[in-house]
């Protein structure tokens, strides 16, 4: 029988701390630096609009991968073996070229000419209602705060892992980070950060691989070792019987598709200098993404064989584990950083996008519009640190394992994919429909998601959930009244 996870784990506290010590330092450099050049309403929430194609690419992907990738999947795979790796390899490679083919031109094109900053921008000036934008806002907010949550429950792991502290002070210690450069430096903070950290991931992604193949002896050795076990560990379903085709065909779609309605994501066309810049982004994102998902979610499925018997929730630590177990301490550290700025270069962004979702579109936008745009700037600062604050409790209380809760999460803000698709390609989408699709396609997800999993006939419940919302979008649209001509002029004018 194999040795309990807490048998496994060789604190290595001083190494650790000296180098993320290091490594905060250079992030709070970063961040000063950020904010000594943020002046505005517009520089704190998408850089200006002036992002260059390596810092918007890199910060695109820095923002994509998360905790998820880089401890969540891992632990996926850890359980279900190569099963486990497909699921999110596959959609990754279109996560950035099909939002870009499908909505960031024409985001880009809007933005510059009506200066909208956020996805509820969008929303409220395409479907003509501050109420809908508020509304989009308030859901938003939720479902990010569950994803700071999941970050910083990665963040705990890894501190327990390398100094046998207590998960919550890892979580608490990347919150109070991460909110700190957000709060002074914004989206500029947010995406200069992300390029360091970006580079790190990479980075951890090709040593873990290499680390993981070692420790197992070689992939012919693991492959033969995952035979000898079974052959569900190297085929769909499964060794756990959770990823059929059905589920598979999900998470394709899923991490391709629905990234339009990640709001993180939709910013960061906001942000970006112009059309060239796109483009070059999504090429460099890509490639970065490919190299990493697959290096590290593979290292998941061959930690089956060099670290066996994890469970559960023990899952997360398969790769903290091994580059703590097969690499010096101090090196080990510097790669550990890596996978800290998974979480880090996702929070970052979540935290800006929940700060403008309440401070410009809930309380600008509803509840005082006489406010002025320096008064938002510094209202921002301290709704930063209030939602990092609810993101850290999340992550303390952990009511779920980190790819669960980003998987959760993931799909309420997907349900917005349909208000934005035909807002923007049907000049019939009205306001009664999107608000019908976003609300009833929420309480459909929800219910779905938590209680309803027979329901789906396998698929993931945003599938059923968008497919229901999309039909009912269209019917409400053809028995309601269009936007204003004017409104849909102006939207369409980039067609």
């Amino acid at each position: 029988m194999s040795a309990p996870v807490s048998a496994l784990i060789q604190p290595t506290p001083l190494p650790f701390f000296m180098t993320l010590l290091v490594y905060f330092a250079i992030i709070g450099g970063i961040g000063w630096y950020a904010a000594k050049s943020t002046k505005s309403l517009k520089d704190f929430f998408v850089m200006g609009g002036k992002a260059g194609a390596v810092v918007s690419g890199i910060a695109y992907f820095a923002t994509q991968y998360s905790m998820s990738t880089f401890m969540g999947v891992p632990a996926v795979a850890y359980a279900n073996g190569y099963a486990g790796l497909t699921i999110s390899v596959p959609g990754l490679a279109f996560s950035m070229i099909i939002p870009a083919l499908l909505v960031g031109r024409k985001l880009m094109q809007l933005s510059h000419q009506h200066g909208l900053l956020t996805m509820t921008d969008y929303l409220a000036s395409r479907y003509d209602s501050r109420k809908l934008g508020i509304l989009h806002a308030s859901m938003m907010v939720v479902f990010l705060i569950g994803m700071i949550g999941a970050q910083t429950v990665g963040a705990g792991v890894i501190v327990h892992t390398f100094t046998g502290l207590p998960e919550w002070v890892g979580v608490v210690g990347m919150g109070i980070m991460v909110i700190l450069y957000c709060m002074t430096g914004g989206m500029k903070g947010a995406m200069l950060t992300d390029v360091l950290q970006g580079g790190l991931m990479v980075v951890t992604a090709i040593v873990t691989f290499v680390v993981s193949v070692q420790a197992g002896g070689g992939l012919e050795n693991i492959n033969a070792a995952l035979l000898a076990k079974g052959e569900q560990y190297l085929a769909h379903p499964g060794a756990a019987g959770k990823y059929p085709w059905t589920a598979y065909f999900s998470m394709i779609v899923m991490w391709s598709f629905f990234t339009i309605g990640q709001p993180t994501l939709f910013t960061k066309f906001y942000a970006m200098r112009d059309y060239r810049t796109m483009y070059k982004a999504v090429i460099l994102g890509t490639l970065g993404m490919l190299v990493s998902a697959t290096l590290i979610e593979w290292s998941g499925v061959m930690g089956i064989v060099s670290l066996p018997g994890l469970s559960g929730k023990e899952t997360d630590f398969i790769v903290p584990m091994l580059l703590q177990q097969n690499l010096n301490p101090y090196l080990a550290a510097i790669l550990i950083a890596g996978i800290v700025s998974a979480g880090m270069s996702t929070i970052d962004a979540l935290l800006v996008v929940a700060t403008g979702g309440i401070t410009r579109d809930i309380y600008q936008h509803g509840i005082n519009p006489k406010a002025s745009d320096e008064q938002i700037f510094r209202l921002s600062r301290y709704v930063t640190v209030i939602i990092g604050v609810a993101g850290i409790i999340v992550g303390i209380t952990k009511p779920a394992s980190i790819f669960e809760l980003i998987r959760f999460s993931f799909g309420g803000l997907g349900i917005w994919v349909a208000p934005v698709i035909l807002g923007m390609y049907w000049k019939r989408a009205t306001l009664a429909a999107a608000f019908s699709a976003a609300i009833i396609g929420q309480v459909i997800y929800v219910s779905l998601a938590l209680w309803g999993q027979g329901l789906t006939m396998g698929f993931d419940p945003l599938i059923i959930s968008w497919m229901a919302t999309m039909v009912l979008m269209v019917a409400v649209s053809l028995a309601t009244q269009p936007v204003k001509r004017e409104v849909l002029n102006r939207h369409f004018a980039f067609a």
